[in-house]
């Protein structure tokens, strides 16, 4: 009787343990939003060939920083480039904005709306796996305001190197950056000449 009650111990106490393992699991799954194993392309509202800006677009700095900007310049191109990195934009520092990552829910709340025709939305993470708060409470504004189609993403090269002289207050000059062709795409002859082509000039000296 005493080696029955034993094992049935012992078995109540491996199945606890195994569901307290299962729900830690899920809590972790749950709270890590790992781009490359989810499918971010079936929440937009629309199929896009070329996906990286939206019209209005989130980067996530860290767990609790956050900032925004609009870029509408890519509805002014009647079809997506055939290259797929991102097109450069001629982002600046002064377009964007951090937004106070305690009443982002708000923000959403109030500046988005489902009529809004060409309001697509991007979320720009700087690592493949976010744990984020502020992820959950955009969640949560997103289905408030029943906004059900974004897209989440890696942060592009141009972001990148814009927030940082936007965070570590340096004058931004695109001309004088070594930028990586292998991440960016200066699409327009303009661009190539008066950024990419000194770029390149400078940093070869």
């Amino acid at each position: 009787m005493k080696k029955s009650f034993a094992f049935l111990t012992s078995g109540l106490v491996f199945f606890t343990i195994s569901c307290n393992d299962k729900l830690a699991l899920e809590q972790n799954e749950k709270e890590t939003y790992i781009i490359s194993k989810r499918d971010s392309i079936q929440n937009l509202s629309f199929k896009l060939e070329h996906a990286y800006y939206a019209s209005a677009n989130f980067i996530l700095a860290d767990t609790n920083k956050i900032f925004f900007y609009r870029d509408y310049s890519h509805f002014a191109r009647c079809m997506p480039p055939i290259d797929n990195r991102p097109t450069f934009i001629d982002l600046d520092p002064r377009d964007i904005i951090q937004l106070p990552a305690s009443s982002i829910g708000e923000f959403i709340v109030l500046n988005f709306s489902r009529e809004e025709m060409f309001n697509s939305i991007a979320i720009a993470s700087y690592t493949d796996t976010i744990t984020s708060p502020i992820l959950e409470k955009m969640f949560s504004a997103f289905a408030k305001k029943r906004l059900p189609k974004f897209l989440i993403r890696r942060t592009t090269l141009e972001e990148e190197i814009v927030l940082y002289h936007k965070t570590h207050n340096l004058p931004y000059f695109p001309d004088e950056v070594e930028w990586d062709t292998t991440r960016v795409n200066f699409e327009s002859e303009e661009d190539v000449k008066n950024i990419l082509k000194k770029s390149q000039e400078k940093f070869k000296e």
